[in-house]
């Protein structure tokens, strides 16, 4: 299968807060994993961390991926990471679509996440490597392929919501793929995202990938009005689905090509609030490719007022969105359906112990603090984790009342400014799928 967008195309690049990785390069000498993993190879790298793919020497040597973050944390990153890790293990075994965490891990030198491993990469390769096959029909993805990918998207979103989580970081990047045929996907990273209580879901932190975020959530550092973090996931949903069948985002910051600057955010955000997407210059000419469905859906998911703006619960009433599936995908489709199921059935067979997720939330927390302490010189001697915390039995009950017990996620304090802008990469929208896919960028 293919792990895949015209010319002016563009996809999103990591806009890196350190060095790029080097090929075939290392991790560090020893991060205390000798015993416990057994180092394959890099995966990538964030502003908070690099990403390893390791074999689990406990458990039959499964491939995982491990988010490994040196010590000590600094402080601005602390209650973001507590957050992240949380989050991922209260949702993580609740949804097919949605990588699973399976351990937090102190070493003398790192804090770990132990993650599942997606195989296949992420969604932004597999729309790049369709580039020659759009110069053919028009499209990167057809429309029927893309609602494949779409309706689980918005499936993995809604279970995020329907948990009082807000992902604030949806795109092609942190949207991975099985090795399955046609593939499955899993939303990742949970590391801008936010839990809310009660009714509203109102969020005030100025945070995300510019060309994937929405009107009020670029203009939140303007004011104190705040922005629905439902309605943010919106339009990053809608933005998901235009790169997928066009290859290219809908507003960017051409121009101002580092996404980290308030000037980018800027040419989006005028962009946005002065023309329609289907009159943006660079994506004018490719509307008459897409069916009056899905632009129909499009016009709805780009509602400047986010109260006027589509809902997810909407966009799975709309008709593109419920167009019957050509057979291959939708025997993929009932696959996953029957998987969700069994993971529902299973969660609704075991008692929520709100007891043994408290004091998993505590050694959470414990652990993230100790890990803001120095790191020990090397060398290092063990070859074990000082600590561990098994995220996996109880990432499964998570609901509601899960997420509310323990220390509060929401007590927590948001990512500052400096944070968003600074630590956790943003992520440029200049750039060519064509130029991704010759292997030139």
């Amino acid at each position: 299968m293919g792990c895949g967008a015209s010319k002016p195309e563009v996809v999103e690049t990591k806009a890196p807060a350190q060095a790029p990785p080097r090929q075939g390069e290392k991790p560090p000498p020893c991060v205390g994993l000798l015993d416990t993993h057994k180092y394959v190879k890099e995966l990538g790298r964030g502003g908070t961390g690099e990403t390893f793919l390791y074999e689990d020497k406990e458990n039959n040597n499964e491939l995982v991926a491990v988010k490994l973050i040196k010590r000590p944390l600094p402080k601005v990153i602390q209650a973001n990471i507590l957050r992240e890790i949380m989050i991922q293990a209260n949702l993580g075994e609740g949804h097919v679509n949605v990588i699973n965490a399976k351990e937090a891990l102190l070493t003398e030198s790192h804090l770990a996440l132990v993650m599942e491993y997606a195989a296949c990469g992420s969604l932004t390769g597999y729309v790049a490597n369709r580039w020659q096959a759009a110069q053919h029909s028009g499209l990167f993805l057809q429309e029927d392929e893309a609602r494949y990918f779409f309706r689980q998207f918005i499936q993995a979103v809604e279970y995020c919501h329907t948990h009082f989580v807000a992902h604030r970081d949806l795109k092609l990047d942190n949207t991975l793929l099985s090795d399955d045929e046609p593939p499955l996907i899993k939303l990742c990273d949970f590391g801008f995202a936010r839990q809310w209580e009660g009714q509203g879901a109102q969020m005030y932190t100025h945070i995300g990938t510019p060309v994937y975020m929405s009107p009020e959530l670029i203009n939140s550092r303007n004011g104190a009005k705040g922005y629905d973090g439902k309605q943010v996931d919106v339009w990053a949903s809608g933005v998901l689905l235009i790169v997928m069948l066009l290859g290219t985002f809908p507003f960017d910051h051409i121009e101002n090509p580092d996404p980290n600057t308030s000037e980018a955010h800027l040419e989006v955000w005028m962009q946005q609030i002065r023309t329609p997407w289907t009159d943006i210059p660079h994506i004018k000419n490719m509307v008459e490719k897409l069916s009056p469905e899905v632009t129909d859906l499009l016009n709805k998911i780009f509602v400047i007022d986010e109260k006027a703006r589509i809902t997810i619960a909407q966009i799975k009433e709309h008709p593109w969105y419920n167009v019957p599936l050509i057979p291959k995908y939708a025997e993929a489709e009932r696959t996953i359906n029957e998987r969700q199921r069994r993971v529902e059935q299973y969660i609704r067979q075991r008692d929520l112990n709100i007891s043994l997720i408290n004091d998993r939330n505590k050694k959470l927390e414990q652990l993230v603090n100790a890990a803001a302490g120095p790191a020990v010189p090397l060398p290092h001697t063990r070859r074990t984790p000082l600590e561990r915390i098994d995220l996996r039995e109880e990432a499964c009950r998570a609901d509601a009342q899960s997420l509310g017990n323990g220390p509060a996620l929401d007590a927590l304090p948001d990512i500052t400014e400096e944070g968003a802008e600074g630590t956790d990469a943003s992520v440029s929208g200049q750039g060519s799928v064509a130029a991704v896919a010759n292997g030139s960028q």
